[in-house]
């Protein structure tokens, strides 16, 4: 093909341009060509042999001025590949490429190259440079496979080859490393790339659509512009250096692990501990999860003879200056701090604010934007990042900086920087044995504000858990996906989850507990031996609540549980549509379900019920059925919420890859006043305004159920608890409400 005689495509702003010629993408500068051979190139390895997009099928599926979107088919895979080329203002291109899997296959390395033009006669890597060897033949600049931010190239007689640099921003699917090479003689061109080399258990692509690659070429007008680019890097990473590298000259490394305050006007926020983080609303009251992850990791480090701390803003209501106030005062070296998705620009911005304090700022938590090495990339100011259940991450981490490390590739579950400030995502932690962790620090913790109390169970009330993660497959469960890697459960030893119950009761004067599982009763054996365990230590007195599966319960080990002390039950049901919840994942039959509830509700075991609208395939028809069955399965307590997509679940993945993910601002991700996605046939206003309704409705399902005389009873309990003025002014809104307001919502979805 002499692609010289064609028409090329073409796309420009400025003095850059891009053509496609056929299977060969180039770019040129006021006229003058930049790169040769094929230009732009993604290639695979797979059973050790190469494959690249130069023999492949392509076509334009749409055009503007300063963009293109392309198919490529390639003829030697089952592959097809989307390329979206755009440049920017800033004479820059965004380079994103999907790749379309038809079967099974089986990608060792995956690359994307641009082969430049031989007058070139430097390259970058990072703020590493060097010049081009000879050209004679194939022949790779080695970097000992280190991670990098940028690669480029710069140098010529020419004033119009300007420099420019590659850079990555996305490493999703595997570690990204710089790949600069010399061409063969016959082609004499230099190459700059990146080549991606998965973990073994992503090696294996099934059929579907995947993320191969996304970057930005960078032109600069002049060489003093990369040499400033270069500097920064620098200039950051030597910052970085002297925050960490001081500690090794300490006897110890005093560690202080912070949830955040979080507040929007008077509302506080509920983050550590939350499977469901979000502002509250007023009609949560008190409740608060414990921060189950903070507390075993502090406890863990304690452990092993490292000073730590913990500080629960949230718990204790310090407001964000009072706090800034306290860590000005705080005698530690490292910071340590979990984030949340609705929470997460909030707590950059304060990262930020506290970053002038000068020590180096760990981040954790469920929420994949952290788990992106790009995510340190732009936020220099946060050192360190540990994806997934972090506790022995973080104490690994702890003891090389106590030791003056210099290199942290050792440790599974990390992202970091290396000496030449390029980041680093060690291959992550698998799953560990839980009864290696401590019973989780509570000591200086206002533990009498932590409050989750299903059936009214009595306060103060100790949280605890007897297992991690979850075996079902619900595709909006955050947790298990995103923290636990998939559908692994583990347990605690029975007798060692006894001992901290029975430690908490009699020691520490807690009147109740709720075990805060993912899925608490699994194994039939195992719940059995659990009410044995407690009966036979004389803790069946002490009341305690679950959260559990409806369908895995049975009358034995509800009479079990009964006679050892349970006093009530969170169940999930979601949707009174058994099609809806199949297809969600979560494997429950609801038949079997409403029989369990009938039955918890006969042994007068209270029961809280959770209900969600937005599944996929909820419809008007299916969200009327389940303010239906909600009211007539009449439960203790209710929880209706939004269907919240959140990001690093197969639920996010699906919508976002429809199209249907409406924002990426996370702070509209709660779950309680905004649905961030469009259903399939429903609008999303339609979501919330049925929220409203369900809870309007049960709380007329609830007066009729009380009566006048519960009514009057009320008010007693307010005067009472509150003074006779503030029951007078209830009972005026609830009057009020009653006669003018209660007709919009009765009978109305």
């Amino acid at each position: 093909m002499n692609r010289h005689k064609e028409k090329p495509v073409v796309i420009g702003k400025g003095a850059l341009e891009v053509h496609l010629y056929g299977n060969s993408l180039k770019f040129y500068w006021q006229g003058k060509e930049l790169t040769a051979n094929c230009g732009f190139n993604i290639a695979v390895n797979t059973a050790g042999m190469w494959a690249d997009s130069s023999y492949s099928q392509w076509e334009v599926l749409e055009k503007g001025e300063t963009y293109v979107i392309l198919n490529n088919i390639w003829h030697q895979l089952p592959v097809s590949c989307t390329w979206r080329l755009e440049i920017t203002e800033n004479y820059q291109i965004l380079w994103d490429v999907h790749m379309e899997v038809e079967e099974i296959l089986e990608i060792d390395e995956r690359r994307a190259i641009i082969i430049v033009s031989s007058s070139y006669k430097s390259w970058v890597n990072s703020f590493e440079e060097g010049r081009f060897p000879p050209i004679i033949g194939w022949q790779n600049m080695p970097f000992d496979n280190l991670s990098s931010k940028l690669v480029g190239t710069r140098f010529s007689q020419d004033p119009c080859m300007v420099p420019f640099v590659l850079e990555f921003d996305d490493n999703q699917y595997g570690r990204i490393f710089p790949l600069i090479q010399n061409t063969s003689s016959d082609i004499e061109a230099h190459v700059i790339g990146a080549k991606m080399i998965d973990y073994h258990d992503r090696r294996c692509f099934a059929k579907g659509r995947y993320k191969f690659f996304s970057g930005t070429v960078s032109f600069l007008k002049n060489e003093p512009e990369l040499d400033q680019k270069i500097e920064n890097l620098k200039t950051s990473f030597f910052e970085r250096e002297q925050r960490t590298s001081k500690l090794a000259n300490k006897k110890g490394v005093k560690v202080l692990l912070v949830n955040f305050p979080w507040q929007n006007e008077k509302k506080w926020g509920v983050r550590a501990g939350s499977r469901w983080p979000h502002i509250k609303d007023k009609s949560e009251g008190n409740y608060l999860p414990f921060p189950f992850f903070l507390a075993y990791a502090t406890a863990l480090l304690r452990k092993n003879g490292i000073e730590a701390d913990l500080i629960d803003a949230i718990a204790s209501q310090i407001p964000e200056e009072s706090f800034i106030e306290e860590l000005s005062k705080r005698d530690f070296d490292v910071l340590v701090a979990e984030t949340s998705v609705p929470s997460f620009n909030y707590d950059i911005e304060l990262l930020r604010k506290i970053s002038s304090l000068d020590f180096p700022i760990v981040l954790c938590g469920p929420h994949p934007e952290i788990y992106r090495p790009q995510f340190l990339e732009k936020n220099s100011f946060i050192d360190f990042v540990l994806f997934a259940e972090y506790e022995f991450t973080l104490l690994q981490l702890i003891e090389d900086i106590a030791k003056g490390g210099k290199s942290f590739s050792s440790i599974p579950g990390l992202i970091w920087r290396d000496s030449k400030n390029s980041i680093i995502k060690n291959p992550p932690r698998p799953p560990f044995d839980i009864n290696l962790l401590p019973w989780p620090y509570r000591d200086n913790l206002a533990m009498e504000r932590y409050w989750d109390l299903p059936g009214n169970i009595p306060h103060p009330s100790i949280q605890m858990v007897a297992s991690r993660g979850c075996p079902f497959g619900c595709d909006f469960c955050l947790w298990p996906q995103l923290l636990f890697g998939g559908r692994k459960y583990r347990t605690r030893d029975v007798g060692d989850c006894i001992d901290e119950m029975e430690y908490m009761v009699r020691k520490r004067n807690f009147k109740s507990v709720y075990w805060d599982d993912d899925t608490f009763n699994i194994g039939k054996g195992r719940m059995l031996k659990f009410s044995e365990e407690i009966i036979r230590r004389g803790l069946n007195r002490i009341p305690w609540a679950i959260m559990a599966k409806a369908d895995l319960m049975d009358e034995e080990i509800l009479n079990a549980f009964k006679k050892a002390g349970l006093h009530a039950v969170k169940y999930g049901v979601e949707s009174a549509s058994q099609e809806l919840v199949d297809r969600c994942g979560k494997g429950l039959d609801l038949k079997k379900a409403e029989r369990m509830i009938n039955y918890t509700k006969s042994l007068d075991i209270g029961v809280h019920l959770t209900f969600t609208f937005g599944l996929r395939g909820e419809t008007k028809d299916t969200m009327k059925r389940t303010i239906d069955y909600a009211l007539y399965l009449d439960p203790h307590s209710i929880q209706f919420s939004i269907m919240t997509p959140f990001p690093g679940t197969r639920l996010f993945e699906e919508l976002d890859d429809e199209g249907k993910i409406i924002t990426k601002n996370w702070s509209f991700y709660d779950g309680h006043y905004n649905c961030v996605f469009k259903p399939d046939n429903v609008s999303g206003s339609e979501l919330e305004e049925a929220k409203r309704y369900a809870y309007r409705l049960w709380a007329e399902h609830k007066r009729k159920k009380r009566g006048f005389s519960g009514d009057v009873e009320r008010f007693l309990n307010y005067c009472r608890d509150s003074g006779f003025k503030t029951a007078c002014g209830k009972a005026k809104s609830y009057l009020n409400y009653v006669i003018f307001h209660r007709s919009k919502f009765i009978g109305k979805i």
